[in-house]
């Protein structure tokens, strides 16, 4: 199956195929955006109607929400404010002005075609200072790998091996399950380390790489 093209994705928005789109912020990240830290700056890739990019500037973040489809840049202008800024085009290749403190993933990583996933990593831990943050709603645990995607599966797992051993594990958790979705969700927080940093958790997950499978799952409806 072809990877989708901009103007696919741009297809399914104009025809509200968005199962992915909740309507509203992720739950979850509603109810740990205080938890996050002091609110600086924060990238949002995949930002789709900007639901997430705008609870984060409510927040008092200062927002960069990133989205293939230009038709979003209006709904996306209004979700981030006049702090905050859009950008059109592949957030794999977009480079800040100066480094960032948080990376909020929802719906993003699940998307990134797999043979662009050890993308991910290096453009993360080139946008974040250290000590900054990725924060995901990982979806869709459970999902099949045989069962293709978008969305494709995804596990902590899965993005501790794209992010590599320059990011700790701090945080993974059930989150709230949001209505509609047909598979469950999980929070993960990585942080941002030092150069010599190494990992250990980072590296635990990798070595049980063999042993860390995604469960057979449902498509999006």
């Amino acid at each position: 199956m072809p990877e989708p093209s901009a103007a696919d994705w741009g297809d399914r928005y104009l025809q509200r195929l968005t199962p992915w789109d909740l309507g509203r912020a992720h739950p979850e990240l509603v109810s740990r955006i205080e938890s996050l830290g002091p609110p600086g700056r924060a990238v949002v890739p995949g930002a789709g109607y900007g639901h997430d990019a705008r609870a984060l500037a409510d927040a008092g973040w200062r927002v960069t929400a990133i989205e293939f489809v230009p038709d979003l840049e209006r709904d996306l202008g209004e979700a981030v404010g006049w702090a905050g800024d859009v950008v059109i085009g592949d957030a794999l290749q977009w480079t800040p002005r100066e480094p960032v403190d948080l990376v909020f993933d929802h719906t993003f990583f699940c998307a990134i075609p797999l043979r662009r996933r050890p993308e991910f990593g290096p453009w993360a831990e080139s946008v974040l200072r250290e000590g900054g943050t990725v924060a995901s709603a990982v979806f869709p645990i459970g999902r099949s790998p045989r069962g293709g995607g978008p969305p494709f599966a995804m596990s902590a797992f899965d993005l501790a091996d794209a992010l590599g051993p320059r990011f700790d594990l701090v945080t993974e958790t059930e989150a709230r399950q949001p209505r509609g979705r047909s598979w469950p969700t999980r929070w993960a927080e990585f942080v941002r380390m030092p150069d010599s940093f190494v990992s250990p958790t980072g590296l635990r997950y990798l070595a049980d790489a063999a042993a860390t499978r995604s469960r057979p799952g449902r498509r999006w409806p």
